[in-house]
């Protein structure tokens, strides 16, 4: 049985997924919007559980009441307080598709957007989702809008909560830090690297438009460089 407290942030992914389904120029905008929605609730709800529920220390009362005002804020706060919950995660990717999603919302009627973009933030708020909350949203009809683009980023999720209790300590910028570790693995796990992850990159901020082909690519690649990691 899931806590009470995740049935606001379910509810609004599984209104997402449902107007996806749908597949309207309207349906992608409102899906878009809530699954934003889904996100800036996720993180008020996870900074304001009890101690004894998050498991860790979080920020106050009136420190979380101002930090809602604004979602680069929020967050600041969630880098501060929840870290080791944004594995497989960028906060800069989170802020990016907020902006997308307040670009839609204030300009009304006339402005779409890709569905590859809506389907890349769903995905990344099922994976917020299940980061905070110990499993995945229990979602129906999700099998109806999940692609090659969900496949790819859930299998980079667990790559990154693999490959992370086995780094070293933290002492340069976060590229290189995991770029040299990987290649005092092998040279191959380096170049998959700089491949699967500049893709990744790219395909999250919409700067390609990624064929299921192309797609299943770097899934192969994936799918190599976890098995390198995992010897």
């Amino acid at each position: 049985m899931s806590n009470p407290w995740t049935d606001g942030p379910r509810e609004l992914i599984q209104h997402a997924v449902d107007h996806l389904g749908l597949g309207g120029d309207f349906d992608r905008r409102i899906a878009m919007i809530s699954v934003d929605n889904a996100v800036e609730l996720m993180i008020k709800t996870y900074l304001g559980l009890p101690e004894r529920a998050r498991g860790t220390k979080g920020p106050g009362r009136k420190e979380l009441e101002t930090a809602s005002e604004s979602f680069p804020a929020l967050l600041d706060m969630l880098q501060t307080y929840a870290s080791s919950k944004i594995v497989g995660l960028s906060l800069d990717d989170i802020e990016w598709y907020h902006r997308l999603r307040n670009q839609l919302y204030h300009s009304g009627n006339g402005i779409t957007v890709e569905r590859s973009k809506v389907e890349t933030y769903l995905q990344l708020s099922i994976t917020l989702f299940e980061n905070f909350f110990g499993s995945p949203p229990s979602l129906s009809h999700i099998a109806n809008v999940e692609t090659k683009i969900g496949q790819f980023l859930r299998l980079w999720n667990q790559f990154e909560k693999t490959l992370r209790p086995q780094l070293p300590k933290k002492d340069t910028l976060a590229y290189h830090w995991k770029r040299n570790f990987l290649e005092s693995q092998s040279e191959e796990a380096a170049e998959l690297w700089d491949s699967v992850g500049d893709f990744r990159n790219r395909l999250v901020h919409g700067l390609v438009s990624a064929d299921a082909d192309q797609i299943e690519v770097q899934i192969t690649n994936l799918k190599r460089l976890l098995t390198l990691i995992q010897r």
